[in-house]
């Protein structure tokens, strides 16, 4: 009678009750985030009661575009830095390479579609060989750091050290342009970021990334390849290094050995202070962008209020050391608990 009574019960009487459903857990900000967006909010009130021209939208659009190649530069190398492979030291070297390189092609009469997919894949094959090569055991920043001043130095040679041009030294018409006032440039830095965030925040080979920069040992018991994440990792940066290339010559008509000098550090700088462990395993490129929007209004505050490039330069480094250390400190209290 008991076993009738059980096969009797309706089913949706033994339907697993709504209460049951995973409750939703709120996540605590991350340190990195709150100081960040409470150094920058701060600045941006600092900046609009002091000095009017910083709130205009022009200003705002000068800001924007700076944010653009750093950002750009630092959403890309982020992976790299997520798997455990420190930062590039050779960023200035090859966006400069990437630059000229695509110059020489269209200034040479390849129409410029072809000059930029030739550039590109280039650029490509030169990220996945340095990561075969740190894969395969050398420091990575050695490696980076040869990379760049070899491509730099073969291509200064070439040049004699003056400017690859575009013919008519004519920047391109769509480098310059603006879509719903938007500057064409932060189109790019936007999609680029969100393209990354998702891949590197959703997919297999992010959550992989991530392990492998945060236990490399892990990693390898778990059957992630080291080698695979490096090598996609360094491609990812490659590629952006030769998308800030691509849009620097495109809407200067040329490029020279000293362009994109800024390169050097300010990409660094925005992965840091976006709170990217530099040894790998925690942070996200979305924070990269934030952290290149942080600096880009810091250098456009600063020069408003007067002060030379050389100044400019020392107090942005100051902010950079004084934020890093105050994350720093917060995770490691966070750690702790």
């Amino acid at each position: 009678m008991n076993d009738a009574s059980t096969i009797a019960r309706p089913a949706a009487s033994r339907a697993v009750p709504a209460a049951v459903e995973r409750p939703r857990v709120w996540h605590r900000p991350n340190p990195t985030t709150i100081v960040v967006l409470a150094v920058a909010i701060a600045l941006v009130v600092l900046a609009a009661l002091t000095t009017p021209e910083f709130a205009t939208s022009s200003n705002i659009r000068a800001m924007l575009r700076d944010a653009a190649y750093t950002g750009i530069i630092a959403v890309a190398m982020t992976p790299m830095t997520l798997s455990g492979n420190l930062v590039s030291l050779g960023i200035a070297q090859s966006a400069v390479g990437a630059a000229m390189l695509f110059a020489a092609f269209a200034g040479g009469g390849m129409a410029w579609p072809l000059a930029a997919l030739l550039m590109l894949v280039l650029m490509l094959a030169l990220g996945i060989v340095q990561g075969l090569i740190v894969a395969a055991g050398l420091n990575p920043v050695i490696t980076t750091l040869a990379a760049g001043s070899v491509v730099y130095g073969y291509l200064a040679y070439r040049s004699n050290g003056g400017a690859v041009t575009l013919p008519n030294a004519a920047p391109l018409h769509w480098a310059n342009s603006r879509v719903l006032g938007i500057p064409f440039e932060v189109l790019v830095f936007a999609v680029i970021t969100v393209v990354i965030t998702v891949i590197y925040g959703r997919t297999i080979i992010g959550r992989q990334t991530t392990l492998v920069g945060a236990n490399r040992q892990t990693a390898a018991l778990s059957g992630i390849s080291y080698g695979r994440v490096t090598v996609i990792a360094f491609g990812v940066f490659s590629l952006g290094v030769a998308v800030v290339g691509l849009l620097y010559t495109a809407g200067f008509g040329q490029a020279n050995p000293q362009s994109l000098s800024a390169m050097a550090i300010d990409p660094i700088a925005a992965l840091l202070i976006g709170g990217t462990a530099i040894n790998g395993g925690h942070g996200a490129p979305w924070r990269s962008a934030a952290g290149a929007l942080f600096i880009s209004m810091v250098d456009s505050f600063l020069v408003l209020r007067g002060l030379d490039p050389g100044q400019v330069q020392a107090v942005e480094g100051a902010i950079v050391v004084a934020v890093v250390i105050v994350l720093v400190v917060l995770n490691r209290k966070g750690s702790n608990r």
